[in-house]
């Protein structure tokens, strides 16, 4: 069988196809670990490390055992290339059935093939740049009224918890609009018991952490259902995101079904939800640490005169600004990484890859590599603004290919709004004596939840 190598233009010269048999070919180097556990211990510890430590042996692909599967792990932008490049054709995307359980079978992330790409051309309308406008005095206004309970309450705010309320309440608004029937507390409640879940050991009793996270699950769709039921008998829908969903049909004019519309709702909410909180928490823990990039970046600001609302186009315009939201995208980035499943043999970078065998798109990795992004540990927002040019598919914080996140648009707009508030209106401190060594899964936070001392400025 003569070997299979994808080739696209600017694709790494090392993918030059070859007519060798696959079979000769070697496996990648490194380690399966120990019999069935593998290597699963030692990369739940420190994802970081895990990597850093196999990149300086192994160099940018090796091998593993991970979850129960052989894993290869390919670290640069070729190799990221190559994930992109082969979606729905030599390889399929993989969820733990763990996962897969607590998001639901029928939500865009879960789909593949066709199918996938079908409901992705149905949303990705509603997700465009151009649509975050109409919600951006939305955010502003949410945002406001959160930060300013922060600085009245004349105490250490925890950012953790502090973001996870305000996130839960911005994304609402956008997926489910802002009837004041809908009960964002029990929401949040909810929605952290279920998202607890996702890195847990899958044991189903009543006192494990995956246990209460099903029955917070069950509770958190039965409560969307009935959003979405109410909805579905009003004559006109609003102009959020499940009025958009709803008045989808595909090319024979059918509208989703209920069960897909629930499915699709609960998993934007967690989509849009625990990545923006972390991407914030650690923003403000890197602004805090840096003053001189907090000061330059408030400078920034506060020269655009944004006005009572910021305008997202303004914003888009603020070139430090952006920096520094990249640059801490960079350097923490809120989703790790993801997997694929092989679905034939293909040959990379001279290595056999078998069919069956698990990929790893390795994002925190792409980004700590030091060819591309030199002294990589360095948080420089000054590296974003230079005129180096980066290869493809060396900054994906929302992945990249047929599967990058639909969300990415409204992660940027909330994200962007948010900074602008707080560089403009608010002030904030570390509190000394914290923890702040980072818990890497489900998403990398300090253990501490970073303490602030907040507060108005001036």
């Amino acid at each position: 069988m003569p070997v299979q190598e994808p080739t696209a233009p600017g694709c790494p010269a090392h993918l030059a196809a070859g007519h060798q048999n696959l079979s000769a070919l070697p496996l990648p180097p490194g380690d399966f670990g120990l019999p069935w556990a593998g290597e699963t211990l030692h990369f739940g510890r420190d994802p970081h490390r895990f990597v850093a430590e196999r990149r300086a042996k192994y160099g940018d692909i090796f091998k593993t055992h991970l979850l129960g599967a052989p894993t290869v792990f390919l670290l640069d932008e070729g190799g990221n290339h190559f994930i992109f490049n082969g979606e729905g054709d030599y390889l399929e995307n993989r969820w733990n059935p763990t996962t897969r359980r607590l998001l639901g079978g029928n939500c865009t992330a879960m789909l593949v093939g066709e199918e996938h790409a079908r409901r992705r051309r149905l949303l990705m309308p509603h997700f465009r740049h151009s649509a975050m406008a109409a919600f951006a005095p939305t955010f502003a206004r949410i945002a406001t009224v959160h930060y300013d309970r922060w600085a009245a309450a004349g105490q250490i705010v925890t950012l953790i918890p502090a973001n996870q309320k305000l996130d839960i309440e911005l994304i609402v608004a956008l997926l489910l609009g802002e009837d004041p029937r809908v009960d964002i507390d029990m929401l949040s409640r909810h929605f952290r018991r279920w998202t607890a879940g996702l890195s847990a050991v899958p044991l189903n009793w009543p006192f494990t952490t995956y246990g209460r996270a099903l029955r917070a699950n069950a509770k958190l769709r039965a409560a969307i259902a009935a959003i979405v039921r109410r909805r579905q008998a009003l004559p006109q829908q609003p102009p959020d995101l499940l009025g958009a969903i709803l008045g989808i049909r595909d090319e024979a004019g059918r509208p989703l079904p209920f069960d897909q519309v629930v499915d699709e709702m609960h998993n934007q909410l967690f989509a849009g939800h625990d990545t923006t909180v972390t991407v914030m928490t650690n923003l403000m823990l890197q602004l805090a640490q840096r003053p001189e990039v907090l000061a330059r970046a408030r400078a920034e600001v506060d020269a655009a005169d944004l006005g009572r609302v910021p305008d997202l186009e303004q914003l888009k315009r603020l070139p430090y600004l952006n920096a520094v939201l990249d640059e801490s995208m960079r350097a923490v980035t809120p989703v790790i990484g993801s997997f694929r499943v092989m679905r034939r043999d293909m040959a990379y970078q001279g290595y056999r890859l078998p069919a069956g065998w698990v990929v790893r798109l390795e994002i925190a990795g792409t980004h700590e590599n030091p060819a591309v992004w030199p002294d990589p540990a360095t948080f420089d927002p000054d590296r974003r603004l230079a005129d180096a040019k980066r290869p493809p598919n060396s900054f994906i914080p929302f992945g990249g290919g047929p599967r990058i996140c639909l969300g990415t648009n409204f992660a940027y707009a909330e994200m962007r709004v948010m900074l602008a508030l707080l560089l403009r209106d608010y002030d904030w401190e570390l509190v000394p004596g914290q923890d702040l060594r980072y818990r890497h899964l489900p998403f990398p936070r300090p253990k501490s939840g970073v303490r602030v001392r907040f507060r108005r400025r001036g």
